[in-house]
């Protein structure tokens, strides 16, 4: 077995395909390559991470808007109030 490779640079729109060596050499490396990407353990452990991450950025962004509309609203009562007096 020699040294096949293959390359794939992304554009935009579209895959740019390149291989060295023999053919058959460098699709049977994707393939086993592709393999191991499907089989990769971490890939759940990072989906937990990103789903946790979502739901924390969420509950931040949550918090902001509502701590800003207090503010509004108390600034609003705070003017009612001077008027009033």
């Amino acid at each position: 077995m020699g040294k096949a490779t293959y390359h794939i640079r992304e554009r935009k729109n579209a895959y740019h395909f390149s291989y060295s060596g023999d053919l058959q050499e460098a699709i049977n490396k994707a393939e086993r390559d592709l393999q191991k990407e499907r089989d990769n353990p971490e890939i759940e452990r990072w989906k937990w991470i990103q789903e946790k991450a979502a739901k924390a950025i969420d509950a931040h962004e949550r918090k902001i808007r509502r701590t800003e509309a207090f503010i509004r609203r108390a600034r609003e009562e705070v003017k009612r109030n001077e008027q009033v007096q």
